[in-house]
C-alpha cells in the first residue's frame, strides 16, 4: 500500500511540475504572439512595452489563493475521515489533513506578515 501511495506522490509531482512548465510556456508564446501582431500592424513598440510584456507577477502574489485552497483542501481530507467514522480513519485523514493545513497557514501568515511598499 506504501509503494502505490508514494508512486501516486510520484507521479503528481512530476504532473505538476510539467503542467507549471507548460503553461508557463503558453504564456509567454501568448506575450510573444500579441506583440508580433502589434508589430504587423505597425505599432511603435516601446522598450516599456517590452518590460510590461515579460513581467510576472511578484513571487507570492497568489498566496491568498493557494492557502486558501489548501485549508479548504485539509478540512475536506478531515471530513471525509469523520464521514469513514472508524478511528483509525480519523486518524490516518487527520493526520495526512495536518500537512496541507499547516501550508495553508504558512502562506497566509506570509501574505500577512509580508512589508507593504509603503513600509521600508
Amino acid at each position: 500500500m506504501e509503494a502505490d501511495i508514494a508512486g501516486f506522490i510520484m507521479v503528481a509531482l512530476v504532473t505538476a511540475f510539467v503542467a507549471g512548465q507548460i503553461f508557463r510556456t503558453l504564456r509567454t508564446y501568448a506575450a510573444q504572439k500579441t506583440l508580433r501582431e502589434a508589430i504587423s500592424r505597425g505599432v511603435t513598440v516601446t522598450p516599456e512595452m517590452l518590460v510590461e510584456a515579460e513581467k510576472t507577477a511578484e513571487p507570492g502574489a497568489n498566496d491568498l489563493r493557494s492557502g486558501m485552497v489548501l485549508i479548504a483542501l485539509a478540512l475536506a481530507i478531515a471530513g471525509f475521515g469523520l464521514i469513514q467514522g472508524s478511528t483509525d480513519a480519523v486518524k490516518n485523514t487527520a493526520g495526512i489533513a495536518l500537512f496541507p493545513m499547516f501550508v495553508g497557514i504558512a502562506l497566509l501568515l506570509r501574505l500577512r506578515l509580508r512589508p507593504t511598499k509603503g513600509d521600508a
